[in-house]
């Protein structure tokens, strides 16, 4: 099996550093998107979105769908305050599988990427 992937979409420094730590000691690639980059096609390898919903606002809604139609093993995940209500529901309209509050980041994070992979 290849390497499993986290994708991370959004700008914020401090949110790129604990994620692509817990990927990489979790045995994950990772990579940083722009929003407007397209998303890469579907390898068969499981796949974590993850979303700054903070700073994406809209941008969540047509990359959430861009990547659920063209990637099958996929976890999508919203990251942000526990207190912007408004990020929240947004990334629950556009179907997010679990939004972690920031300062959850850590543990939760990493109980993600030990679920989506799959038993060997």
């Amino acid at each position: 099996m290849a390497t499993p992937t986290v994708l991370y979409f959004g700008r914020d420094l401090f949110l790129s550093g604990p994620i692509r730590q817990a990927a990489m000691t979790s045995g994950w690639s990772f990579r940083q998107a722009e929003p407007t980059v397209p998303v890469p096609s579907d390898t068969g390898d499981p796949l974590v979105a993850v979303f700054d919903l903070g700073s994406l606002k809209e941008d969540v809604f047509p990359l959430t769908q861009a990547i659920r139609q063209h990637h099958g093993k996929t976890v999508v995940v919203g990251i942000s305050f526990h207190t912007d209500t408004e990020s929240h529901e947004r990334g629950k309209k556009a179907g997010l599988d679990r939004i972690i509050h920031r300062s959850r980041l850590g543990p939760e994070f990493k109980a993600v990427l030990d679920e989506a992979l799959p038993a060997s």
